[in-house]
């Protein structure tokens, strides 16, 4: 009695922490923090997943970012929950019914898988043409402004990469993606514009202007007319005195400020180098930086494109969805194309809407693909097309684990192929899980035949 109360307890709880992210998440919605919404309506769903109007919410907060599949799978999902009275079947019909807006979210698709495509083939400027063309269909494609963006930054176009930053914030006031991608655009373009000029001195050296050798010449006071031999003679002396004076006085006092002059810019100049060597290395750690993020997004553009990509299996989700929900309700088209989605993927990367609507899809055409897959395996099987039978009692089993006949004649199937290993795990499954079947005893005594 007292865990039956405290399990109604944990779920009224549930039910209010639900109701108070639900309004979270429509109040983010409403200043346009669509990430921040998103978190709060995801995290709603978490705990009380019939919440219709937190998943319709959630669908149209995927719509205007340009997240068309993980709209149309909320959607969906809130539709089957509550088919009438619900504002989910006027989306899912204007989708539907809107022939040119249904093309043109086709076309922005596909525009935006090309750009995928031709970044991976090294082609930006061609790539950037494609999501500008995007950007026009639809200019609240968010994941198109970002890698947009990232392209001009590859570029060092600064400026154009914050304009399509600043437009993807419009959107998405709280896209953390795009938070990041403009700090790194405000931290070069601010480095590059507070550079200063680094203003030299100017040194004041002092001009030694030399008459004739550095020599003084002593005129005599009654030198007039020409020199005699005693003029020459004196003249001759003061050459020689000021020869000494130069040699003993001069030249060393010269000699001492010219080799300090050489020490101290050869200091500066060091100086200099190590400041020149400190940008340089900043400058490479930055490049480093770039390139490791430039791979990051190459690795990211890989996920998505490519051979059992992420685009590739949200087209072939979409492609279901839109044949389940075809009026001719063709439920063998639709396994054509779950089937096509790889296991790996559903089990490991898929998102939790991913899965939501590959299982829901899965489980509203089980009964009808079960039964013609049986009907296929035993038309196969009498005609002793052991491997067709096998390959299409599989998927009846797969889609209807109830079916026994099925699981009999798939162990049937491998017994009369000669795979002995298939037909005993399959005998072994029938009567394990379904030990009081009409084909139990037949099983038993394949199971003995196999034993001996």
């Amino acid at each position: 009695m007292h865990e039956l109360r405290r399990r109604c307890e944990a779920v009224q709880n549930d039910k209010y922490t639900a109701a108070r992210l639900y309004n979270e998440g429509r109040e983010r919605a409403c200043v346009r923090d669509l990430s921040g919404a998103k978190k709060a309506l995801v995290e709603c769903l978490r705990l009380d997943k019939r919440h219709i109007d937190a998943r319709n919410l959630l669908g149209l907060i995927y719509y205007e970012t340009g997240e068309c599949v993980e709209a149309l799978s909320e959607w969906v999902i809130s539709q089957n929950y509550r088919s009438g009275k619900n504002v989910a079947n006027e989306y899912i019909n204007i989708v539907q019914t809107g022939q040119g807006r249904l093309e043109t979210l086709k076309n922005v698709i596909r525009k935006y898988n090309k750009a995928l495509e031709l970044c991976m083939q090294d082609s930006p400027d061609m790539a950037m043409i494609q999501l500008k063309k995007v950007i026009s269909m639809n200019p609240n494609y968010v994941r198109a402004r970002q890698l947009l963006a990232l392209l001009y930054m590859r570029k060092e176009e600064w400026e154009r990469a914050r304009k399509e930053l600043k437009a993807a914030l419009k959107t998405d006031c709280g896209d953390l993606m795009t938070l990041r991608y403009l700090k790194e655009v405000e931290r070069v373009t601010g480095s590059s514009g507070d550079k200063r000029d680094k203003k030299k001195g100017t040194e004041s050296s002092a001009a030694v202007y030399l008459k004739n050798g550095n020599e003084t010449i002593i005129q005599p006071a009654g030198f007039k007319d020409g020199p005699g031999i005693g003029a020459l003679l004196q003249i001759f002396i003061g050459v020689l005195i000021g020869l000494g004076v130069s040699y003993f006085l001069v030249f060393p006092s010269r000699i001492g400020a010219v080799r300090e002059a050489a020490n101290s810019k050869a200091a500066e100049y060091g100086e200099l180098i190590d400041t020149k060597n400190a940008e340089i290395s900043d400058l490479e750690a930055k490049i480093s930086e770039l390139q490791a993020d430039i791979q990051t997004q190459k690795e990211t553009i890989d996920d998505y494109s490519g051979n059992g990509g992420v685009i590739e299996v949200n087209n072939r989700l979409i492609s279901a969805a839109y044949a389940y929900l075809d009026d001719s309700q063709d439920n063998l088209k639709v396994d054509e194309f779950l089937d096509l989605i790889p296991d790996s993927y559903v089990e490991e990367t898929a998102s939790t809407e991913f899965k939501d609507l590959y299982h829901f899809l899965k489980g509203g055409i089980g009964n009808t693909v079960s039964g013609s897959y049986y009907d296929s395996g035993i038309k196969a099987y009498n005609a002793m097309d052991y491997e067709k039978a096998i390959e299409n009692l599989k998927k009846a089993v797969q889609y209807d684990e109830s079916n026994d006949e099925a699981l009999y004649y798939l162990a049937l199937s491998y017994y009369d192929s000669g795979d002995m290993t298939g037909a005993y795990d399959g005998f072994s499954k029938l009567l394990e899980k379904f030990p009081d079947s009409d084909e139990a005893d037949k099983a038993r005594q394949h199971l003995e035949e196999i034993g001996d």
